[in-house]
């Protein structure tokens, strides 16, 4: 692993997790739905060639790649909105969206989106990632996670 750039929120609830996923169907067409969880504190990571640029520090949000790095931590879960595209039926809504929130498990013991990844199912991973939407500290990390520099300013080429 190389350098990294870790993000964490200096306020609650500024952090959402993101994963679209789909299903190909036997007739040809394809459904999905997507996930957001609201968390209260999380860490994201991103590579030493991918800095947090100044415009995404507004309203665009800070994105990073849950596999990057040491992944993401999140902790104290607020919130979970789910949204389907055409195709489900109201059970099959009820049941996911009661799996995604962690009010019932599969038959395995998974919740959340931990059954996205792991479930019994034939849904796809189109899109995932880790959003902070409000101010952040960006601390650079070398290989073994010590802190090389902290409060990273975020980059901006106009200044350059």
């Amino acid at each position: 692993m190389n350098n990294l750039y870790r993000i964490r929120p200096l306020e609650k609830n500024s952090v959402e997790y993101f994963v679209d996923v789909f299903e190909r169907l036997p007739d040809g067409t394809i459904r999905g739905f997507d996930v957001t969880q609201i968390w209260r504190w999380g860490l994201g990571y991103r590579t030493e060639d991918d800095p947090v640029w100044k415009f995404e520090t507004g309203d665009h949000g800070i994105h990073c790649k849950p596999e990057v790095g040491w992944g993401c931590e999140l902790d104290g879960l607020c919130s979970v909105y789910v949204n389907f595209s055409d195709g489900f039926t109201n059970d099959e809504k009820s049941e996911i969206e009661a799996i995604l929130r962690y009010e019932r498990e599969d038959g395995d013991g998974r919740a959340g989106t931990g059954w996205i990844y792991d479930g019994d199912h034939n849904w796809e991973i189109e899109d995932q990632h880790v959003r902070f939407t409000g101010p952040v500290q960006i601390d650079f990390l070398d290989e073994q996670g010590e802190v090389i520099e902290e409060n990273v300013e975020p980059y901006d080429s106009d200044a350059e």
